[in-house]
């Protein structure tokens, strides 16, 4: 009997692999109840709902202001990360605007600038979405 070389298939070998895999494909098909919740498995959400309903305009104050997280500096808790163009968007003293009124946000006791993009935030157990929203707040009153 010949053998074939490693590199090339041999004939039948899909048919006996599918032979195979049938006796157990048991251990390998998906359940037949699923495991997902009832509806669309999205939380707050309805099947045929439009995602748009839901959606929240970007506007410019989510422009000037992009995200919030983790500061690295010592003794700050948190960090807002402000974009390159908020000088532009906001006005000559749009920047010390902004500090001072994050500064008296609910929860900060102090803020200071590293560069022009981040401010960093004295703020410990304040969450990150209530600082990221005042933030925003703060640039629509600035910009009113």
């Amino acid at each position: 009997m010949a053998t074939q070389p490693a590199h090339e298939p041999r004939p039948g070998a899909l048919e006996d692999l599918a032979q195979q895999l049938g006796e157990h494909a048991s251990e390998f098909t998906p359940a037949k109840q699923s495991a997902a919740p009832s509806g669309s498995g999205l939380p707050g959400r309805h099947p045929g709902q439009s995602l748009s309903e839901h959606a929240k305009s970007a506007g410019a104050a989510a422009s000037v202001v992009i995200d919030c997280g983790t500061s690295r500096r010592s003794g700050y808790s948190h960090v807002l990360w402000i974009a390159p163009s908020a000088p532009a968007v906001l006005g000559s003293d749009g920047l010390e605007r902004l500090s001072d009124a994050v500064a008296r946000m609910p929860g900060v006791s102090a803020c200071e600038w590293e560069g022009s993009d981040r401010l960093h935030l004295r703020a410990a157990g304040s969450d990150w979405d209530d600082l990221l929203q005042g933030a925003r707040a703060a640039v629509d009153e600035i910009l009113a």
